[in-house]
């Protein structure tokens, strides 16, 4: 999976997006991240793009997510559909690490 990252503007691009169940909860955990981002899906280049006011995020929450998305990578990077079920327990493992960076901010 391709991550790229700009103050403001973060955008996930992999063909594993084309399949609606992972795609729907990489949205989900975009969203809990940062409300207030315009997301936008292009199916073409199976790509996930969140434009957010970038004082919004902070970098350090960002970071934090980074081994969790690591570990996930793999089974990402050679997806079949077996791994289906192990990529969406990743990303339900990142929402929940989301709600309890967002939950220490407040």
């Amino acid at each position: 999976m391709q991550y790229n990252y700009f103050p403001g503007r973060l955008r996930f691009r992999d063909p594993v997006l084309r399949d609606s169940d992972i795609r729907s909860a990489a949205l989900d955990a975009v969203r809990i991240l940062c409300p207030q981002a315009e997301i936008s899906y292009k199916e073409s280049t199976a790509s996930i793009l969140a434009v957010y006011p970038a004082e919004t995020v902070d970098m350090e929450a960002l970071k934090k997510l980074v081994p969790y998305l690591l570990k996930i990578e793999p089974k990402v990077r050679f997806y079949t559909p077996k791994k289906k079920d192990e990529i969406l327990a990743g990303i339900a493992e990142i929402k929940g690490v989301i709600g309890t960076l967002i939950s220490k901010r407040l």
